[in-house]
Parts: C-alpha cells; sequence; structure tokens
C-alpha cells in the first residue's frame, strides 16, 4: 500500500495484486510449459501402482560389511514399511534454506507428526512458526505447537534456533490454566545461555536437556545407573528391618539415610539430568519414539546430529514388525559417526549446503570443505555408504535455490526437499520417481544455472 494524503491522492491501489484462486495459478503456469499436464497425469498415476513389498533380509549390522551394495532395489520396501498406515509419521520441511530466508527457501526447521501420538521439531530457525501457519493454517499450527511432544536443536548457529523462543511462547500461552509439564528443549550446552537470558526476560515454559546427556554413551550410562539404583533397593528391602516386619522405617531409612550415602559422590547436575532423561523417555514412549539419540559431527564446536528409531509394533496376524529410523545430520562434513549412526536408516535427512551441476560439483568442494558442509555428492555418498533406504537431500545453499542435478545412479533412493513439502511415510517408495518432475517444473532456471556455471567456468 502507497498512502498518500487523501485530500490529493487517496489511496493508491495500484501495486495491490490481485488473488489468484489455485485454477488460475495452474492455468497461467500451463500456459508457460503445456507439457505439464501431461506430466501431472503420470504422477497422479505413481500412487495407483502398488508396490512390491519385499522384506529387506540384511540386518543393520550385516548392511556395515556390505557398504558398497545398495541394501534394496528401487522397487523394494524395508520391513519396517510393512502394512505402514498414513497415520503413522509425516515430515514437513518448513525450511530448506541455510544461513539466511530467501525467496524460495526459509531457513532450517522441520516438522515431525505422529499424528494422536503429538509430535517433535528438529530445529527451529527463523519464521518457523510463520511457516506452520502457511503450511496448516492458523488453528492448525496452534494445535501442532500446543502437542509438541519436544524439540531438538542441532547447533548454535543461527539459522538453526532463532524462531525457538516464539514457538515457545506461543506454547505457554496456549497451555495457560491447563494442567501440562514444561516443554523439553535439547540442544547444545551455548544454547542454554541464550534461553537462560530470554528467561530472565519472560518465562518460556521449558525445561533444557544437553544434547551430550543424549548420546549413545550417555543413554547406555543412564540405563545401568538406574539398574543399579533398582538393585540397590532390592538389597535394601532385605535389610534387618524388613525381617523385623519394619517395611516402613526401612522406606524411610533408604530415603532419609541410605540414599544420601549412595548419591553423595553424585553431583546435583547429574542427578536433574538423570531426571530430565526420565521425564523424556516417558515423552518420548507416549509419541511411539523408542529412542533419541544425539551423535557429534563435524561442523562448529558442539554440533551435532540425530536419530529418531521408532518402537517396534504388532501387525494383524501378531507379527513384530521393526520400527522405522530416522536419522538427520544437521550441518556436518562427511564423517564416520555420520555414516555410523545412519545404518539401515528407512529415512536419512542430510544437508547438502553447496552445489551445482554435476560437472562443477568437486568444484564446490573446497567451499564445503571450508565451511564445514557437504555437497550434495558427499551427501548421497553418505546414504550409500550406510545403505539408507531414502536419502532427502535439505540445507541448500540461498545461492542456489532451486534444483541440483542428479545423475542417474543416485535417483533411485534420493529426494530433493523443498519449503513446506510433506513427505508421508507410506509415501517413500514415490520419492525418486518425482525427481524427473521436479527437473521439468525447474528446467527454465536449471538452464539458466547451466549457462552461469559455463560463463565462471571460462
Amino acid at each position: 500500500f502507497i498512502l498518500r494524503p487523501h485530500a490529493h491522492l487517496g489511496l493508491d491501489r495500484s501495486n495491490i495484486p490481485s488473488p489468484l484462486a489455485a485454477s488460475a495459478v495452474i492455468d497461467e503456469l500451463l500456459l508457460e510449459s503445456p507439457d505439464i499436464a501431461d506430466a501431472a497425469q503420470h504422477v497422479s498415476q505413481l500412487w495407483q501402482k502398488p508396490a512390491e513389498t519385499k522384506e529387506c533380509a540384511i540386518s543393520i549390522q550385516d548392511s556395515k560389511v556390505m557398504t558398497d551394495k545398495p541394501i534394496l532395489d528401487e522397487n523394494s520396501v524395508p520391513s519396517c514399511l510393512e502394512n505402514i498406515r498414513r497415520d503413522d509419521l509425516e515430515v514437513t520441511f518448513l525450511g530448506t534454506g541455510s544461513s539466511q530466508p530467501s525467496k524460495y527457501r526459509n531457513v532450517t526447521a522441520i516438522y515431525f507428526n505422529l499424528f494422536s501420538n503429538g509430535s517433535l521439531l528438529l530445529d527451529c530457525g527463523e519464521g518457523t512458526l510463520a511457516q506452520l501457519k502457511r503450511r496448516y493454517g492458523m488453528e492448525g499450527a496452534e494445535s501442532t505447537v500446543r502437542n509438541l511432544a519436544c524439540i531438538w536443536i542441532s547447533h548454535i548457529h543461527a539459522d538453526h534456533h532463532v524462531g525457538l523462543v516464539r514457538i515457545l511462547t506461543l506454547r505457554r500461552d496456549l497451555l495457560k490454566g491447563v494442567s501440562h509439564d514444561p516443554l523439553i528443549v535439547l540442544g547444545p550446552s551455548q544454547l542454554k545461555r541464550f534461553l537462560d537470558a530470554y528467561q530472565s526476560l519472560e518465562d518460556l515454559d521449558m525445561q533444557f536437556l544437553d544434547n551430550k546427556a543424549t548420546t549413545l554413551f550417555s543413554w547406555e550410562t543412564f540405563e545401568l545407573d538406574n539398574e543399579s539404583n533398582k538393585n540397590n533397593e532390592l538389597v535394601i528391602e532385605r535389610d534387618e528391618d524388613v525381617k523385623n516386619g519394619n517395611l516402613t522405617s526401612c522406606r524411610e531409612s533408604c530415603s532419609q539415610g541410605s540414599s544420601k550415602r549412595l548419591k553423595l559422590s553424585v553431583p546435583v547436575a547429574k542427578i536433574e539430568t538423570f531426571a530430565l532423561l526420565n521425564h523424556l523417555k516417558k515423552v518420548l514412549n507416549e509419541a511411539g519414539i523408542e529412542r533419541l539419540i544425539s551423535f557429534p559431527v563435524v561442523h562448529c564446536p558442539e554440533s551435532f546430529g540425530v536419530v529418531l528409531k521408532a518402537a517396534d509394533r504388532i501387525n494383524s496376524i501378531g507379527k513384530a514388525i521393526p520400527g522405522w529410523k530416522v536419522v538427520y545430520s544437521g550441518d556436518t562434513r562427511p564423517c564416520s559417526e555420520m555414516i555410523e549412526a545412519s545404518q539401515g536408516a528407512t529415512i536419512l535427512i542430510h544437508e547438502a549446503s553447496t552445489y551445482k551441476v554435476a560437472t562443477f560439483e568437486d568444484g564446490m568442494a573446497g567451499e564445503a570443505i571450508a565451511k564445514n558442509h557437504s555437497t550434495t555428492k558427499e551427501a548421497m555418498e553418505v546414504g550409500n555408504l550406510a545403505a539408507a533406504y531414502r536419502v532427502i537431500l535439505t540445507h541448500f545453499s540461498q545461492r542456489y535455490p532451486k534444483i541440483p542435478v542428479l545423475d542417474e545412479i543416485s535417483m533411485h533412493k534420493t529426494c530433493i526437499a523443498f519449503d513446506l513439502m510433506t513427505i508421508n511415510l507410506a509415501d517413500l517408495h514415490v520419492l525418486p520417481k518425482l525427481i524427473p518432475y521436479l527437473k521439468l517444473l525447474f528446467r527454465t532456471e536449471m538452464l539458466i544455472d547451466n549457462s552461469d556455471d559455463h560463463v565462471e567456468e571460462a
């Protein structure tokens, strides 16, 4: 709106765009590229062809020694997707760009919709709440925030966490007057300083847990200590007080004496962490998540990736179906920790900040190394080495916001993420088949990018 004195020019509406219905947008697109109409028909048929349901006979352990071979052919699905329901898991990419928002891509945020079991956020860059509203509407976004089980942040860079406070304050306001627990936020230790500083201004209704407390080693230590505590309780219950029938005084002495002796050498911070881990485990189990495991990656100090493993389920005939496994890289160079954590993943979501057309991919590797990022080629190689079923590339440089070129070999298991794109677990078999149609949509921009590459080469 351009405002001018009413007495002179009134309100100038010449620059206000007229609202277009979806059909008008599609008609405009078809005028530019008539062959998109045929492509749309072909895409719709992909869902009408049932996928072959060969079970993968290779276990996660076996796949480590067969990393040079694909775990599945393109028409097979892993056993964890057998009779998968559409209300099991949906992954929505709220932001797929790096550094700062651009015209085409917002910064990083990934929303995991577990439907009746709740939801999770992995990273939360600026504009995450606005993207939720664009994707689900105002009421849908509020429902999404209200039902969050936890938020996980990969590292301290602003494009991964600046939208966090807005989400937390909205959840606080939505649940005011309703009995609820504070939301668990997992992240690097530097993030706690930021959140503590903000909480001095207003309550964020959250509990912070360091990512280091959710590594595989930390979870194993937690389980061992829990088992040790149970054993100590059994020993105490067998002491002389129990033999004399004085169980109440025994429990009192346990809480007032024996337990104090057991905990004297344990720092208060560790006791608080164990309490939070107990709470997190309960929250995850209610969401159908068996494990959330953070692992270190190569980026800035205290950078992490994460593994989400769903609980096993029983099908209609009583057969145990293994739970799906989703791995998110955060920002990282390719590293052994990343490959090991991704072994046998159902979905590997991997950053691919640096890309151009295939002939120039290697020339961009120097920039990726300098900034501790991965190229598209490296991200796909990690997926192949880990025998991941599907690799979804995200976190693209804002300088190249459209679509990278993929070779024919990589296309059988790889997909490109776009803002507000939702992927249902039941549709994973279709994903790679969409790549040619995405290329068609961005054909003009890809031609421009190619010409730019040739100019740079000259």
